[in-house]
């Protein structure tokens, strides 16, 4: 009985998708705030579940970000809305993509934005969506395309939480569902929505704000443009490609001018990352999903709690010595602690890059992996604090081919990305680096297979069978990969040697990352648990 109550979820957002391309009626209303005042043109962002907030603009406003944020007391299994607008004043931009519009539900979302004057919406996922902290409900680019007061809706039709925190919970114990908005109406207390808007004067860059959820742990960078180091403790120097827009909106971040670090889930409210740095002064603020939180303040190697806010517009100097810096921090304060350890990895990439390369055991291999955003990148390879270079363009892989790093050269690697995972591996004898790349984004969405370094259909006989299976020849090498269930990635950051068996999630970014010794590889995929196995022949 229990098992059929927690898929009533399930089933009505079947409904839900059922009723996508029809009409609902909508409400309106308005309140006012201005910077600008010009009168008859105002912009009403409303909704059945929020209070109204109003903006002026001018001609001079080219664009305006919408944004609905939710913060609710237990997890989210599905929920149902539609955006109205008004087409003679307000164009949906072409910037609005399914990931961008909806950091949190990804593409769990069905959505269908064509329809005339209206976006229809709806999601459910027996993984669960978490909103415990504020997180971004929906966000709409709009271009300004006329003029006069017009006035952009939500209103959110379905929205069920659980008492549940995991999948295994929402089977295995007697957790109930929520109705937090039941056709349009508040039902249950726990859940609250924030309607806000950007209004983008000229050619300013959006920076809309995003969620608070953690993704599987990465270093990540964004391009700079680097002057050649010609020892392992200089610097980077700023960069002149990253702009505002470029905030990266997929998670926590240190953020700034010559340092850029992805924070991933560590424990209950918290999130952390660990950077190899040179000697030098490194700028930055906290980057939460998109939403930059400032604090000004000077320190040395280490610090033990420095609050960050979005009202604060200073920004934090590290003052490093060189070293390995570890950030951590608590996602209901914002509070951030930085532990420093003076010794430096064996092998890290230094320039654009600041990923570490960790050793396999019982291998010369040592590996690394990171997102990266679409862009420019320069890098050379530290090892025991001798520098090596290459100069060599490559396009995000190595196409199975190596590059042979040596200290005698003095040319930067040039990676040119298109944006996703990559994954870095080091002969650390031959110093020969391999570049492989899974991409952000794997459009097929009709079948199971593994994507990136490894191209390979996993057989699930026709959707029938909970695990996928399928066999491929490997030669001897490092191999990156995501699996794709049905245009949803799943991976973690870990690594095979041969065989082994993980469980993979779809919140994670980092590649799976297997090291073959060759032969005939099975992959079998359990569609329902996430767990891959991986065996050899």
């Amino acid at each position: 009985m229990k098992k059929i109550q927690k898929k009533l979820s399930v089933v009505l957002a079947v409904m839900m998708v059922l009723c996508m391309f029809t009409a609902l009626p909508f409400s309106a209303s308005a309140a006012e705030t201005s910077e600008e005042t010009s009168a008859g043109n105002k912009i009403n962002v409303t909704s059945n579940v929020a209070d109204p907030v109003s903006y002026d603009y001018n001609a001079q406003t080219k664009q305006v970000v919408v944004t609905y944020l939710l913060k609710a007391d237990h997890m989210i299994v599905n929920a149902q809305s539609s955006l109205t607008y008004d087409s003679k004043v307000l164009k949906l931009a072409s910037t609005n993509t399914r990931e961008k519009v909806f950091p949190v539900f990804q593409r769990s979302i069905v959505w269908n934005p064509s329809l005339t004057n209206k976006v229809r919406f709806t999601c459910s996922s027996l993984d669960l969506f978490n909103f415990k902290s504020e997180n971004v409900y929906c966000t709409f680019t709009f271009d300004v395309v006329g003029s006069g007061d017009t006035t952009v809706n939500l209103n959110v039709d379905y929205l069920t939480g659980t008492e549940a925190d995991t999948y295994k919970e929402l089977f295995e114990s007697e957790k109930k569902d929520i109705g937090y908005i039941d056709n349009s109406a508040n039902k249950v207390a726990g859940a609250a929505f924030t309607a806000k808007a950007v209004l983008v004067q000229d050619e300013e860059p959006t920076t809309a704000p995003q969620p608070t959820t953690a993704t599987q742990p990465t270093t990540v960078t964004q391009p700079t443009t680097a002057t050649q180091p010609t020892t392992a403790t200089q610097p980077a120097t700023q960069p002149t490609t990253v702009a505002p827009s470029d905030v990266p909106t997929d998670g926590y971040y240190v953020y700034g001018d010559n340092i850029k670090l992805k924070l991933t889930t560590i424990g209950i409210d918290k999130v952390g990352g660990t950077i190899a740095l040179q000697k030098g002064t490194y700028t930055f603020k906290l980057d939460n999903y998109g939403t930059l939180l400032g604090y000004s303040k000077t320190f040395t190697d280490t610090t033990t709690g420095l609050t960050f806010n979005k009202k604060f517009n200073g920004s934090t100097t590290l003052v490093a010595t060189g070293g390995t810096y570890t950030f951590q921090v608590n996602t209901k304060t914002n509070a951030l602690v930085v532990k420093y350890n003076k010794n430096l990895p064996n092998e890290y990439l230094i320039g654009d890059l600041n990923t570490i390369l960790s050793p396999v055991k019982g291998k010369t291999i040592a590996v690394g992996s990171t997102y990266l955003a679409a862009g420019t990148y320069k890098f050379k390879l530290s090892a025991d604090n001798v520098v090596y270079g290459y100069g060599r363009v490559i396009n995000n892989t190595t196409n199975g081919d190596s590059l042979s790093l040596n200290s005698k050269y003095s040319s930067y690697v040039t990676l040119k990305a298109t944006g996703g995972t990559y994954t870095f591996t080091l002969n650390t004898k031959t110093k020969k680096l391999v570049v492989g790349y899974v991409p952000a984004k794997d459009e097929k969405a009709d079948d199971v297979h593994v994507s990136g370094d490894i191209n390979l259909v996993l057989d699930d006989k026709g959707g029938e069978s909970n695990v996928a299976v399928g066999k491929v020849k490997l030669g001897e090498g490092t191999y990156s990969f995501k699996i794709y269930n049905y245009g949803t990635a799943y991976t973690i950051g870990e690594k095979i040697v041969d065989r082994g068996t993980k469980n993979l999630k779809s919140s994670y970014t980092s590649n799976v990352t297997l090291i073959a010794s060759g032969g005939t590889y099975t992959f079998s995929f359990n569609k329902t648990t996430g767990a891959l196995k991986v065996t050899k022949k």
